[in-house]
């Protein structure tokens, strides 16, 4: 008995216990991955195109050449996603595959608008408007699933790539943490010390160095890798030629850090001097034309905004004043671009304190940066599910109508944390204040003061339309998800 309970057990652990790594498995799995977005895409184009000759002159009255172009369509769509880089999902980045979408499906339309032109059988400008909307709502739909469905096999390391990191310094040991994240997409396995390192050199951590540089092919082949990911300050130029020639003869992925701060791949582009392979980094300023083209985007945006919600406006309006005494709305003085204070507005949330009772309020800093009272005992019933879904937020856009805000952008600030910590969340002036913001989609109230100055400066940094676009979108799956809300 106590031998089949053994046996049993030791069944359930070979279960339990990951796979033994597989040559080349990852490099299969992100193969059927890019295979199965051709499929996806392809489905988008022809329902795009079907969407819009339904809504001209129905699916029955469709001619022959309509129906070629039907099923033209998902081929030159194709192409077109391929020559975006759109297939490469191991090495494209959220932000980055967005902004690629667009741009790729944008000119995939008018592609198409012209070869229907030419065929006598053209789109209608509301057909060609409509078929731009859905392709590119189908396209980040079905992106979106692919991402979802690459970050779980990340999780349980089914998409990790078997990883030797080159180089055994500080900056290695460094990668190595960071690679070992849950989510990263890789699985540091040891390290390669690079030419002129000394064995006192040795990186720290759980991982050994494995070999010399001189090495690396047969370490590559003994340790299943599947990425070499090199440390930029611990190899010469030699040294990466090196790497890069024998990742190419062995059919591996090749990494290379950068040590600069956090910068979307579109600010970069490289740029080669003699011998020397430089990084160009585009400046971000938000000034002149681009300052006018983002206030455009955010009348326009906000207009249609504000007419689309009226009527949560009219529910919030009489929810509040029936569940408790006071104003709907409540103004606040935040300070947004250049240190300009303006009057914020938000749907009223909370009740007056009574007189004699703080709750423990008084007590709290509200000059420290960031503050926010997680549990606030002037929540009203009403106040606490309008902000559960963000719905407080609305009447600022007519802020946003009003040029004191922008509708993405560092979040407002009281004026009282603004004056007291002035050199410190000063850098958060340069731009005007924004409804939601790259803080506000990635952890909200979750984030610590140190992290949320972090956020707003990448996005001060890597400021462009396409990302403004990019944070408005996922907003909704964070208000939805009710993510980090008070």
């Amino acid at each position: 008995m106590l031998e089949e309970r053994s046996g049993v057990a030791q069944d359930y652990l070979a279960l339990e216990a990951p796979l033994p790594p597989v040559a080349g498995a990852v490099k299969r799995r992100y193969q059927r991955i890019a295979l199965g977005m051709v499929v996806s895409d392809a489905v988008c184009a022809g329902l795009a195109l079907l969407v819009a000759y339904e809504l001209r002159v129905g699916m029955g009255s469709l001619s022959l050449t309509e129906w070629l172009l039907v099923l033209i369509a998902p081929l030159l769509w194709v192409a077109l996603f391929h020559a975006f880089s759109l297939y490469g999902p191991q090495r494209l980045a959220a932000a980055e595959e967005f902004r690629r979408i667009i741009g790729a499906t944008s000119l995939g339309i008018v592609l198409l608008a012209l070869v229907g032109y030419t065929s006598q059988h053209s789109l209608s400008r509301l057909g060609v408007g409509l078929s731009w909307l859905v392709a590119l709502f189908l396209e980040l739909l079905t992106r979106r699933a692919w991402r979802w469905y690459q970050h779980r096999l990340k999780l349980d390391g089914r998409l990790a790539m078997r990883t030797l990191v080159v180089g055994t310094n500080r900056d290695a040991t460094r990668l190595a943490a960071t690679l070992r994240e849950p989510g990263s997409g890789f699985s540091p396995i040891g390290y390669v010390r690079a030419t002129g390192q000394q064995a006192a050199d040795g990186a720290r951590g759980p991982y050994g160095v494995l070999g010399e540089l001189r090495q690396v092919r047969s370490l590559i082949r003994d340790q299943l890798a599947d990425c070499l990911f090199i440390t930029s300050t611990s190899a010469s130029a030699e040294d990466i030629a090196e790497v890069a020639q024998v990742a190419r003869q062995e059919g591996v992925e090749v990494r290379l850090s950068a040590n600069i701060a956090e910068t979307l791949t579109s600010r970069l582009a490289l740029q080669q001097i003699g011998p020397v392979i430089a990084l160009s980094l585009r400046p971000v300023r938000l000034a002149g034309a681009q300052a006018a083209g983002k206030r455009a985007f955010d009348l326009v945006a906000a207009s249609i905004g504000l007419l689309l919600t009226l009527p949560l406006w009219a529910v919030a309006a009489v929810a509040i004043r029936l569940t408790s005494p006071g104003p709907v709305l409540f103004h606040q003085e935040r300070v947004t671009k250049g240190g300009r204070h303006f009057r914020m507005h938000k749907f009223r949330t909370m009740r007056d304190r009574p007189k004699g009772r703080s709750g423990g309020v008084e007590r709290m800093d509200v000059s420290s940066p960031f503050f926010k009272l997680g549990d606030d005992p002037r929540v009203t019933p009403v106040g606490r599910y309008l902000r559960r879904f963000s719905l407080d937020e609305l009447p600022q856009l007519l802020n946003i109508l009003e040029g004191e805000m922008s509708l993405v952008g560092p979040r407002p600030l009281p004026a009282e944390q603004v004056a007291a910590n002035r050199e410190l969340l000063g850098p958060r002036l340069e731009v005007p204040a924004g409804m939601t913001g790259w803080w506000q989609i990635n952890g909200r109230s979750e984030v610590t003061p140190e992290e949320a100055l972090h956020l707003d400066q990448f996005y001060i940094e890597n400021w462009s339309l396409t990302l403004d676009l990019y944070i408005l979108l996922k907003t909704f799956g964070v208000v939805l998800r009710r993510q980090g809300a008070y």
